[in-house]
């Protein structure tokens, strides 16, 4: 029992995580979840919905006091650990400049990605007009 005790372990809790060598690259962190990246044509909004289910997750798009919103939407329970994760998140958008109906989303290693084109002006039709 006592070479438990001397090395920081105890019964009850067999690990003793090293926090000084602890290090995680990860731009979308619990308090800033999101990042947001310009790429040709329009942006790409990366979410972490880490723990939660790709069958899960609900994307959709609302409208409140004339203000569009993405809302990201999931619950998942976790098999091993019982422990549910949840997710409630949104971000207004200017339609006008952003064409949400042609978004495309994907999901990989606990990321959400919303790729979202700019809307492109249609080009003016040259016209002629005849002098009468």
């Amino acid at each position: 029992m006592s070479l438990l005790i001397n090395s920081g372990l105890d019964l009850f809790n067999p690990f003793n995580w090293d926090k000084d060598f602890y290090k995680f690259n990860r731009m979308e962190k619990d308090m800033n979840p999101y990042s947001v990246y310009n790429k040709e044509g329009g942006i790409v909004l990366t979410h972490n919905v880490l723990g939660i289910n790709k069958e899960d997750l609900k994307i959709s798009t609302k409208t409140e006091n004339h203000t569009s919103f993405i809302v990201i939407e999931g619950k998942s329970k976790d098999d091993i650990t019982g422990k549910e994760y949840s997710i409630n998140s949104r971000f207004s958008i200017d339609k006008s400049k952003m064409d949400i109906e042609n978004s495309k989303c994907s999901m990989k290693n606990g990321l959400l990605y919303i790729e979202i084109p700019y809307k492109v002006e249609p080009k003016a039709k040259e016209k002629t007009l005849k002098i009468d």
